[in-house]
């Protein structure tokens, strides 16, 4: 037993250094301009990462002219039971109407939403301030 729980906190270090890993080169953060809700974007890499009460890697996104999209699919605990939780993310970066659209696998059609955008992420940005402040999530 005591292998199995060194094993796991092994992998919960390697997945939090994970999740920072390519972070301070993100160019831009679009979300929520009321809260910390979000994705910051590496447009070189297609990195992105989910930005909210902790810092969630997604899977890499595919640029569409303005709209970078990632499709993630991952086992989620739903009380005792798992369940798969397919999700795709289009990051609309259109600086004139920027915009997230979430299509999850079975639970109803797209859901559109007007965000912000700030591509400032030195330290003095929206952007800088989450790649400086946001914590890898447990689990």
């Amino acid at each position: 037993m005591k292998w199995a729980m060194t094993g796991l906190a092994a992998l919960a270090v390697a997945h939090a250094g994970a999740a920072h890993a390519g972070l301070q080169d993100s160019d831009l953060w679009i979300g929520f301009s009321d809260s910390d809700n979000g994705f910051l974007l590496d447009e070189d890499t297609g990195e992105v990462w989910m930005t909210g009460p902790c810092l969630k890697t997604l899977q890499p996104a595919t640029r569409m002219g303005p709209v970078w999209v990632s499709h993630t699919v991952e086992l989620v605990s739903i009380g005792r039971a798992m369940a798969t939780l397919d999700q795709r993310f289009e990051l609309d970066t259109n600086p004139s109407a920027p915009r997230i659209v979430v299509t999850s696998s079975g639970r109803g059609g797209a859901q559109s939403f007007s965000v912000s955008l700030d591509r400032n992420c030195d330290a003095g940005g929206r952007c800088g301030q989450l790649i400086a402040s946001q914590q890898a999530c447990q689990g």
